[in-house]
């Protein structure tokens, strides 16, 4: 760390001697008596910057910046957080200071964002002057497919999100995947090539186009792969949000939009009661181990983690009452990072929504009606539910519930 001594005032460098003594460093490694400690420890004398110099030599990095810079770990709020990006904007020595701890300590959370592409207007503007020449209804069809996805992936474009994305749609229209595949391509080539080449070849050649009759990827995770790998995830918010995808198959998007009131833990029911063009939701259900610790271990954390962030969130401008309303209130970005790095530790990588596929697969060898599958993971509108309940259904949603105590996967178990 590039440290200039000469700026730094003696209340400063008495915390710094304080610090140094706190370790049990001898007096002859310091080259200072214990006399002239003294001095310097009560302000008799004023602490020279060359003794400056060799105590900073037993203090880390993290140390450093903590009675230099005022950076302490438990009480940083948000707004430390744009205090320091603006002060390393404007001090290139502490800009170098900066990204050396974040390379340190979050390297592979960095590494994980670097593989992501935010899309901006202009993006959808330039895509849109791109394609203008095309026939109308090709021109359309195009922009519509490309909004459509961005919406659903909140504008931020990733390999694993382009994978998980075309993976859900295949289950509802192999054609409109295979629609939506080309118009990523093109995307990808025609746009975010101009921005980030780099990040453009990786994510072009991450994934291939949908065709009419191939076969799905086999999932060859099993029960005990998911428990190893939720054992392995250390954030509690990332950890209910696997739990949760787990035990549900739902898709990635419906579990991370849910709302507060859409989780009924009394009743161990999961209502997201939506139908739209590509995707049909019902009810599904959670087991009663689940449920017990998401209210004595998740909710506690989460109403921390609310109390926490609220005034960052309101500082940048987000909208706070419906941040509150998530079930789930943290960024996306950081929960898959967290998972991929439990993923990693464990030895055990796959796709989110290989725990769709895995929930499917689970039911179908214990015998389960696929269309009883199809309700339970959302395939199935609440009207054409209503439809089979009175005409084919012998059971309601009691009857339902009663299925998947008995038959859906168990993670916590």
């Amino acid at each position: 760390m590039d440290v200039k001594i000469d700026e730094i005032d003696q209340d400063t460098r008495r915390k710094i001697l304080q610090k140094v003594l706190e370790k049990n460093v001898s007096y002859d490694k310091l080259g200072i008596s214990r006399t002239m400690v003294w001095y310097y420890k009560t302000g008799k004398y004023d602490i020279p910057s060359n003794v400056v110099e060799k105590l900073l030599k037993f203090l880390t990095p993290e140390e450093m910046s903590e009675i230099i810079y005022g950076i302490s770990p438990d009480s940083a709020t948000i707004n430390d957080a744009i205090k320091v990006v603006i002060k390393a904007m404007r001090d290139p020595q502490y800009r170098e200071f900066l990204l050396l701890l974040l390379q340190k300590h979050l390297g592979e959370f960095i590494k994980e964002l670097s593989t992501e592409y935010l899309v901006t207007k202009d993006d959808i503007e330039l895509f849109e002057k791109i394609n203008k020449p095309k026939a109308k209804k090709t021109y359309e069809d195009y922009i519509r497919y490309l909004k459509d996805v961005l919406r659903d992936m909140n504008y931020i474009i990733t390999l694993d999100k382009i994978k998980e994305y075309l993976a859900e749609t295949e289950e509802i229209s192999k054609h409109r995947a295979r629609h939506i595949g080309i118009v990523l391509k093109l995307f990808i080539r025609e746009v975010v090539s101009t921005k980030n080449p780099s990040l453009a070849n990786l994510l072009y050649h991450s994934f291939r186009i949908p065709r009419p009759g191939e076969r799905p990827k086999e999932v060859r995770i099993t029960i005990e792969d998911i428990k190893k790998v939720l054992s392995s995830i250390e954030d509690i918010g990332a950890k209910a949000f696997f739990l949760v995808m787990a035990e549900t198959g739902l898709r990635t998007g419906e579990v991370l939009n849910l709302k507060i009131d859409q989780v009924d833990l009394e009743k161990r029911e999961i209502n997201l009661s939506k139908s739209t063009q590509t995707k049909r939701s019902y009810i599904t259900f959670l087991h009663k181990k689940t449920v017990k610790w998401l209210k004595e271990d998740y909710l506690p954390f989460r109403q921390g983690f609310i109390r926490k962030y609220e005034h960052g969130v309101i500082q940048l401008g987000g909208d706070v009452k419906d941040w509150e309303q998530k079930f789930f209130p943290f960024q996306e970005e950081r929960i898959r990072a967290d998972i991929k790095e439990a993923m990693t530790k464990a030895g055990i990588v796959f796709r989110l929504y290989d725990l769709r596929a895995h929930f499917a697969m689970y039911m179908t060898k214990q015998g389960v009606s696929p269309m009883i599958i199809d309700i339970l993971q959302g395939r199935v509108s609440p009207g054409q539910f209503r439809i089979l309940q009175k005409h084919y259904l012998p059971f309601g949603k009691e009857e339902l519930k009663e299925i998947y105590d008995r038959y859906a996967p168990k993670i916590l178990e």
